[in-house]
């Protein structure tokens, strides 16, 4: 025990580039010594417990009781070594707040759990239903498999840092080339981490790596309690677990050696964080592989365009999986044009005779829309009013399962009216689908058939995800509907029909990535079927010949992005110019517009063109959501740190000056909403 005590420096998770002046030590002499990257408890304003990160620390002076003024106030604890953020992970985080022109105390939570030292309940968690596998017991490598994991094994060999793309088509084997170089990690004293976009993925995912390496294995995600997540943080921090599992969150796990860090279907948007600290887990999972010289392996059947980019330009080292292991072929795609097509319900004949037939087969189907609820609006017929949420200038979408109306970005909810407030009117009509509106479809036209929902409003229940996926996998259910959430990376062996109701939907979205992240999906989706056996596509849609709809029903990567690279560079959008996003709210439209057209401004004064380019100021996608209004401003070109910096501190000096506004920037934005 030392009896000294301490003045610490501490980076807070406050929205103010500095840091804060605390003592430790001084009511109760000869605890635990503070250290940098030490996290403690502090009081902070109002707030009477708050997590900070100790960058510095001193001796402090005998009597002194203030700092530059103010009264010197008292850290409450130290929190054990196991929360201690230093060596890479230290410097992760300084890098994230430098890229992402952020205070570093705001990134600083991504590093611990919430509320550490959290203890679980005596007996632990409750155990899930095992997650069904079908892997062979016996796999042997493919010649295009054993590539990357030989390029991976030199680099572990040589404890050097390297980046591996993996383009495989979907039911190429990419898992086992991931789970093959994670083994090859840990048989050299290595740890490993494996990233998936979304806790969906988890159970399958987990359950593959829990077969193959045991109870060194552990899942992180926010489906965990706070409990789970500080038991896992503590074990991995010991050295107990060696492979963590799980979305953004599993990347600032405190392993002690990480050798492997695999960003499965690394193309997914769900990869960016869309509230504070804005980051990348893909950007950030490079930065950690070259902090502790560690293989990064991306992989995915469609990847990002920057990601493409970047291994033509040899950032990248890229490695093929051409084709399905078992030498399968990728399922056909039939397009179904809506134009002047019968359909009941929103299934035409074709796809409706398809479902029949898989059923009459004892096999199963998917059902993808990614639309939730009942329906899109609900419209009186005499005035043709509909009903609107009042916070945010969108419908509000009709659910039955509980019957209401429900604003998908705020959550209002309202009872479906009896009568037209507008005119009185007592006749109303539901328009558009959803995928609750699919599900009563389908089982009023197949009665004896196992239908499944898988959607936001499925899973909202601890272990939801598991339950219904497992029931899907294991045979006890025919028909799976659901979101963009059943798109990505699930294996059914039994899938002999994808069916697609709106293929074409994502393409309206005014955003520069719309057609991107179409193609994504609708290959993504397709490649659920026919894993084994003979299966089948359907895209239903009104724009048969578009481009983009013609590359994904051919599996055809390379045609889409002939269409889409030179728009792309023509333009001045990734991957060939990097963005910044502004985005200002507030309940007064005047106030928010003045701002930012301030801003912008400034911008244009500061940001020499052509290098860099300022749009806007501009209505948000959605001008108005909870109740505020939203503009944004972008920023095109390459940003440096001190350009960055600049925008970061107007950003802050504009939230000073209006009282009630809100402005954020987003560095590498992936989405304008």
């Amino acid at each position: 025990m030392d009896p000294r005590p301490q003045l610490l420096e501490i980076a807070l998770p406050v929205p103010l580039d500095r840091t804060f002046s605390y003592g430790h030590g001084r009511v109760a002499p000869g605890g635990v010594r503070a250290q940098i990257g030490d996290l403690v408890v502090a009081p902070f304003g109002r707030r009477r417990e708050v997590i900070g990160l100790v960058v510095g620390a001193a001796d402090l002076e005998p009597g002194r009781t203030s700092v530059e003024g103010a009264d010197l106030k008292d850290v409450l604890r130290v929190l054990p070594p196991e929360y201690r953020i230093a060596g890479d992970r230290l410097r992760l985080a300084r890098w994230l707040a430098g890229y992402y022109a952020l205070p570093l105390g705001e990134v600083v939570p991504l590093f611990h759990p919430p509320a550490p030292g959290t203890r679980t309940r005596a007996g632990g968690p409750k155990a899930a239903p095992p997650y069904p596998l079908h892997d062979p017991k016996d796999i042997v490598l493919t010649p295009d498999q054993r590539r990357p994991v030989a390029a991976a094994v030199d680099l572990l060999d040589a404890e050097a840092y390297g980046a591996l793309l993996l383009h495989g088509v979907t039911g190429s084997g990419k898992t086992e080339v991931y789970l093959t170089v994670i083994a090859e990690a840990l048989a050299r004293g290595r740890d490993a981490i494996y990233l998936l976009p979304e806790i969906a993925l988890t159970p399958q995912t987990l359950a593959r790596i829990t077969v193959r390496f045991g109870d060194q294995v552990a899942a992180i995600h926010s489906g965990l309690s706070a409990g789970e997540r500080c038991r896992v943080h503590e074990a991995a921090a010991r050295g107990e677990i060696k492979v963590v599992v799980g979305p953004r969150s599993a990347l600032f796990a405190p392993l002690r050696r990480l050798g492997a860090i695999v960003v499965d279907e690394e193309h997914d948007h769900s990869y960016k964080q869309d509230e504070k600290p804005r980051y990348h887990a893909r950007h950030a999972a490079l930065v950690r592989g070259r902090e502790n010289r560690a293989v990064v392996i991306l992989g995915s059947a469609t990847p990002d365009l920057e990601t493409v980019t970047g291994a033509e330009s040899g950032l990248f080292a890229l490695h093929g999986l051409p084709e399905r292991v078992g030498a399968g072929d990728l399922p056909p795609v039939e397009i179904v044009d809506m134009r002047g097509s019968t359909s009941l319900e929103g299934f035409t004949p074709t796809l409706t005779e398809a479902l029949g037939q898989v059923l009459e087969d004892g096999r199963q189907a998917l059902i993808y829309y990614n639309r939730r609820g009942f329906a899109r609006v609900i419209q009186c017929s005499a005035c043709g009013e509909a009903a609107e949420c009042p916070n945010c200038d969108i419908a509000l979408t009709v659910h039955l399962r509980p019957r209401r109306l429900l604003c998908h970005y705020c959550g209002l909810t309202r009872p479906i009216p009896e009568v037209c407030p507008t005119c009185g009117a007592d006749a109303f009509l539901p328009a558009g689908g959803g995928t609750e509106k699919v599900e009563l479809n389908l089982q009023a036209h197949f009665p004896e058939a196992r239908i499944l929902r898988f959607d936001h409003d499925t899973t909202r229940r601890r272990g939801s995800h598991q339950r219904i996926l497992s029931a899907f996998a294991e045979g006890r259910a025919d028909i799976l509907i659901g979101t963009q959430m059943i798109a990505k990376g699930h294996h059914f062996p039994a899938v002999a029909l994808v069916g697609v109701l709106a293929a074409d939907d994502g393409l309206a979205m005014p955003d520069f990535r719309a057609a991107e992240r179409t193609f994504q999906l609708l290959t993504q989706v397709a490649g659920r079927s026919g894993r084994t056996g003979i299966g089948k596509v359907i895209f239903q849609t009104w724009k048969p010949d578009d481009t983009v709809i013609q590359a994904a029903a051919g599996h055809d990567q390379q045609a889409f992005l002939v269409q889409e690279l030179p728009t792309r560079r023509a333009l001045g959008y990734p991957p060939y110019r990097r963005l910044a996003r502004v985005g200002l709210l507030g309940r007064k439209q005047g106030m928010v517009l003045e701002a930012a057209s301030g801003l912008a401004a400034a911008l244009r004064g500061q940001f020499a063109a052509p290098r860099l380019t300022v749009l806007g100021p501009a209505p948000a996608v959605f001008a108005r959501l909870q109740d505020r209004f939203r503009f944004q401003i972008l920023v095109k070109g390459s940003l440096t740190q001190k350009e960055k910096a600049w925008l970061a501190s107007c950003c802050r000096g504009l939230k000073e000056t209006y009282r009630g506004l809100d402005v954020f920037h987003d560095i590498d934005p992936t989405a304008m909403f």
